[in-house]
């Protein structure tokens, strides 16, 4: 064997050498440099059937891996495991979340790996190759004696961006968003008694900082080291508390009128006013701030009062308060009414009200506001920093409407707010106008409306704190109740102080005008009756 070797080492020399001295004669001579290839090819032939057909010594082993005895091919399949345990090494697994219960594994499809294992094998095998017959025994010996580990090295390169990638989106899936604590509106506490609200808690966020641990990654690669890595995070705080919410919201103002006594009870009415309060029971107005829902708007929040939506025919004012005429919805403005002092004692802004034009018995004079489907509306805004809540229902039980309004507590400057309503001025009727009506024919007349003396009242808000005010009341509003002198119609011709109008030829004035009778309906169903405490 030693000979082979020395001659074929002596072969590559001679013919490296020839092929440089071709290449220097002539650069073009294209049968030469085929000449010395193909003897090139044959010493390697040669080279590689020498090898293969080769075993190592005893007491060779490769990362401590026995491959005596073995030839090249045996000794590589022997040494796969050696590799495949090299790349297991390398490898990180990254722990992560909030609390670090989460593992992201990097191994081997992020690398790239190369061996040596060729190289080495050639080194091992060719062991012994030079030296006298009794050196190479001698060295035999040595090396099965005491052995003789040969080492692989292994070249690994790493896909940062693939890494830093993987890294990203396992932080990104352990991030959460902090939650604020929230109030949910309970209408239907009115009725039975409960909790106005429901409180659901925050929630603490979770944000992972990917980008230091793919920096702890790149390092500990490039110093040849694996292991664990933490990827590191923070907490995020919401900016609402439950602590923040309870003990917040509270009531700021209630007011309550009564529909007891006619015509306030009629059936048709109250079912208007039921539907309405069901419609607002509940409603959350946001702050003006917030540049969005903080202009409440009865008409707007009721929408159409037509006999299609479900309302009744019920009274309601015509002709400048002089009579009523039943129309649907007929009896809403109880409820804007109701809606307007507990707006007024809450301490929010009026944006747009207006009172009847002739005087309504179930709130003092003064302290009226009318709504009307193509008309006056009632409008306020919330004026505070946060949300406003309205909670207004009927207590069919008393006979009664009541209102509730919920948000930010009063500032320390006063806790309640006192309303009502001074006569500033009272007209009386005017002289009894005649009106002709060439439909009638003498001695035929009716009346188109009785007399009503008119008034005007100021309404004043008064702070007040432990029971004593705050300040002069502050002016709220001016309220005109039109004065009407009694209207009679008559058939042309009339001479008034001449003429006589008898009694018996008094006409129903809603024949004249065709206006229908209410239409009968069943008595609406009655409201759940709230506990006592809902009703103070």
């Amino acid at each position: 064997m030693l000979k082979f070797f020395r001659l074929l080492i002596a072969a590559i020399v001679c013919a490296s050498a020839a092929l440089t001295a071709a290449k220097v004669i002539d650069k073009n001579d294209t049968g030469m440099q085929k000449i010395l290839d193909a003897f090139t090819a044959a010493i390697e032939s040669k080279r590689n059937e020498l090898i293969s057909a080769s075993v190592f010594l005893d007491g060779v082993t490769v990362n401590g891996v026995s491959v005596s005895g073995m030839t090249m091919s045996e000794a590589k399949e022997a040494l796969v495991p050696v590799e495949e345990e090299l790349k297991s090494r390398v490898h990180y697994t990254v722990e992560y979340g909030k609390d670090k219960d989460k593992h992201l594994e990097i191994g081997e499809e992020y690398f790239t790996f190369s061996f040596d294992t060729e190289s080495v094998l050639l080194d091992a095998i060719m062991l012994c190759s030079e030296g006298t017959a009794e050196e190479i025994e001698n060295r035999k010996a040595e090396i099965a004696r005491d052995g003789l580990d040969f080492e692989i090295a292994c070249t690994v390169s790493m896909d940062k961006d693939a890494v830093a990638k993987a890294v990203r989106e396992a932080g990104k899936s352990a991030t959460s968003s902090a939650k604020n604590a929230s109030v949910k509106v309970v209408p239907e506490s009115v009725y039975n008694g409960g909790d106005r609200f429901v409180f659901t808690p925050e929630k603490k966020g979770y944000r992972t900082d990917p980008d230091k641990a793919i920096e702890k990654i790149n390092k500990l690669f490039n110093e040849g080291e694996y292991g664990k890595v933490t990827m590191y995070g923070h907490i995020i705080q919401p900016d609402v508390k439950v602590s923040d919410l309870e003990g917040k919201i509270v009531r700021r103002s209630y007011y309550k009128s009564s529909y007891s006594h006619e015509p306030y009870n009629a059936p048709n009415r109250v079912a208007n006013i039921i539907k309405a309060c069901g419609i607002i029971n509940g409603y959350v107005l946001s702050p003006k701030s917030s540049g969005e829902n903080y202009l409440f708007s009865c008409n707007k929040v009721l929408g159409p009062r037509t006999a299609e939506g479900g309302w009744l025919p019920a009274p309601g004012f015509v002709d400048s308060g002089a009579r009523s005429v039943d129309s649907p919805g007929g009896g809403v403005c109880h409820v804007s009414s109701t809606l307007y002092n507990a707006v007024i004692k809450a301490d929010l802004e009026i944006a747009y009200r207006i009172n009847h034009s002739s005087h309504v018995g179930y709130v003092p004079w003064g302290l009226d506001a009318t709504i009307d489907t193509n008309g006056p509306d009632f409008k306020f805004i919330n004026n505070t920093e946060h949300d406003i809540y309205i909670f207004i229902w009927v207590n069919t039980g008393k006979q009664t409407v009541n209102c509730e309004i919920w948000g930010d507590p009063f500032p320390e400057e006063f806790d309640k707010i006192d309303f009502y309503a001074e006569l500033l001025e009272e007209v009386p009727p005017t002289e009894t106008e005649y009106i002709v009506d060439k439909k009638l024919q003498e001695p035929y007349w009716y009346v188109k409306n009785t007399a009503k003396t008119g008034y005007k009242y100021q309404s004043f808000k008064q702070y007040k704190k432990n029971g004593e005010p705050v300040g002069d009341p502050v002016p709220v509003a001016r309220s005109v109740y039109r004065m009407h002198p009694l209207r009679i119609c008559v058939w042309e011709g009339y001479r008034p102080g001449y003429d006589m109008l008898h009694r018996q030829y008094r006409l129903d004035p809603n024949e004249i005008f065709g206006t229908p009778q209410p239409t009968a309906s069943p008595a609406p169903t009655p409201a759940p009756t709230p506990a006592p405490t809902g009703d103070n």
